[in-house]
């Protein structure tokens, strides 16, 4: 049997997800529609855990690949873009075919696959923004990968997308274009990268399986699918949601890169960033990430309209009055004039821009305000944990007094790091720290490596990796040390803005996995969460004594 907190947590993120589809319905009444549940309903089991070794293998024995894409969601497209790598530096030869093109558009896609034409000329001519919409960078992620290793591409769809109405017709002709492309490049293996709903039993493989046997042709496919809703809450229910690829049905997989929460938070902003362009708006990311911060606190269970955060000349303040002004989509003249109108340091500056060059985002509690310059959902999250955590003890919109010792600053930011990325893992659950960091990847590269491929010199990342597995070592047996290494001691009290936030942030994000991995495992409850995101680190030596504590009681590893 599950334990308990997961079964719990799986409850909770079902009514997020639940609540994020009311909101897509009310704007895409297609998502309700027979053809859509068509794909839902057939795929709610699995049938075992697999891996993308064997997903790969039964890809290079199969003739016809089939890839359902998720369009809004841009991890989607870059698994895509990774399989095809996979597939054609297995194969003798592959082609592409894309529902993102139409057929009749074939000669302006060949112009761009061979650099004829750049990117602005062919979304004009293919209508791309008009036609398509979603992001570009991800779909050109994958067309670049196929101009990269020779792939051949295709349109293969048909006008008219608005609706669902012809989509039936439009599976037809993508099935007689597949047909059509499998006859005349006999030796390829074809992969084709269309939307996860056409690829239900009985939609396009049906008429692509009818389309080959007029022609007396037989060809074996494999349907990769991707992040099935069903199935994650499945893995999740027997301990398995780290998984990263099942077997459905023999030739059908489901690879999972995010959450049902990212997943569907994803069309959500893809929604509304199609109303701001309609209306010539700026895109207002204030509603998403509202929506963050009510997750958060619907966890801790916390009622934003009741819990006073204090009172004051003004009267009555509760949460819902603290909520945080957000600066959406920011640009750098922006961003300069809004630092310059409050009382903000040069240094202050610099590490908040710093901050939004490497997540995006950043939350500033002296000014109660969330900025963005590029949304990322998981450090998004981050940026709302941040706010809940300064709402809940009461310290939105002050300034720290009286002088706080070099420990007592650098572990108070290591527990605003750890709440923020458990915060984080509460809108994404599949966000693991391990997997996304390159300081552990690149841990035994060598320094010419190091210089090129990271923002550190080699002694740098030397002295944070060196840092950081010292630290955790000491840990474990701090009781029993006679003092603390000097090595840690010079991370603790060094004046470098940028190695301070570095090395907090690597200590942080590791406990806030062990936080997360905890909860689940039953060590510690959301009463505990809960007054952890209350918790004031006023006292001296409150905020180190929390962090031994946690790490005492916390599974040893976060991955």
């Amino acid at each position: 049997m599950p334990a308990e907190p997961i079964l719990e947590e799986i409850a909770f993120h079902r009514r997020v997800v639940s609540g994020i589809k009311k909101e897509i319905a009310q704007v895409d009444r297609h998502t309700t529609r027979r053809y859509i549940r068509d794909f839902h309903e057939e795929f709610r089991d699995f049938d075992a855990l697999s891996s993308l070794d064997d997903l790969i293998i039964d890809c290079f024995r199969a003739d016809i690949i089939y890839i359902g894409d998720y369009h809004a969601l841009p991890a989607s497209q870059r698994f895509a873009a990774t399989l095809l790598r996979e597939i054609t530096a297995r194969s003798r030869r592959v082609i592409l075919a894309v529902e993102m093109v139409y057929g009749r558009n074939q000669r302006v896609l060949d112009d761009w696959m061979g650099g004829v034409i750049g990117d602005a000329e062919f979304r004009r001519r293919i209508r791309y923004d008009l036609e398509w919409g979603y992001e570009w960078e991800g779909f050109r992620g994958v067309f670049e990968t196929a101009r990269d290793y020779g792939v051949k591409v295709f349109g293969i769809d048909c006008p008219p997308r608005n609706g669902l109405r012809h989509i039936r017709r439009r599976d037809r002709y993508a099935a007689a274009r597949l047909v059509d492309l499998l006859e005349r490049h006999p030796d390829a293996k074809c992969v084709v990268m269309i939307g996860e709903s056409h690829l239900a039993s009985g939609h396009l493989p049906a008429r692509v399986r009818e389309a080959l046997a007029r022609r007396n042709l037989e060809k074996r496919s494999v349907r990769v699918l991707q992040n099935l809703e069903e199935v994650y809450w499945k893995l999740a229910r027997q301990g398995d949601q780290a998984a990263d690829v099942v077997t459905i049905d023999p030739g059908v997989y489901c690879v999972f890169n995010a959450s049902p929460i990212a997943k569907y938070e994803s069309y959500r902003q893809t929604i509304n960033r199609w109303k701001a362009e309609e209306g010539e708006d700026q895109l207002d990311l204030t509603p998403t990430i509202y929506n963050m911060i009510d997750t958060i606190l619907q966890f801790l269970r916390v009622d934003k309209y009741t819990h006073r955060t204090r009172t004051d000349g003004e009267g009555l303040r509760v949460l819902v009055d603290e909520f945080p002004d957000v600066y959406s989509c920011l640009d750098r003249g922006a961003l300069r004039d809004l630092l310059r109108s409050e009382v903000f340091s040069e240094a202050e500056r610099a590490e908040v821009r710093r901050r939004i060059r490497r997540k995006g985002s950043c939350y500033l509690p002296r000014v109660n305000a969330i900025l963005i310059g590029e949304l990322s959902l998981v450090h998004g999250g981050e940026e709302a944990a941040h706010f809940v955590n300064f709402a809940l003890r009461g310290d939105v919109g002050t300034v720290e007094e009286g002088l706080a010792s070099q420990a007592d600053l650098f572990y108070g930011s290591v527990m605003e790091e750890a709440i923020g990325f458990f915060g984080s893992k509460l809108i994404d659950p599949s966000r693991n720290h391990f997997f996304e960091t390159k300081l552990y990847e690149y841990h035994r590269k060598d320094p010419e490596f190091i210089e090129k491929n990271t923002e550190y010199s080699y002694r740098q990342f030397r002295s944070i990796i060196d840092f950081i597995l010292l630290h955790k070592r000491f840990e474990r047996e701090y009781e029993e040390a006679d003092e603390i290494p000097e090595a840690i001691r010079r991370g603790i009290r060094t004046r470098n803005r940028k190695m301070a936030s570095i090395l907090t942030h690597e200590l942080g994000y590791f406990l806030g996995q062990q936080i997360y991995d905890g909860y689940q495992q039953g060590v510690i409850d959301r009463a505990f969460l809960r007054d952890l995101f209350t918790r004031r680190f006023g006292e001296p030596g409150s905020a180190l004594k929390a962090y031994l504590d946690l790490v005492e009681i916390l599974p040893r590893t976060g991955g």
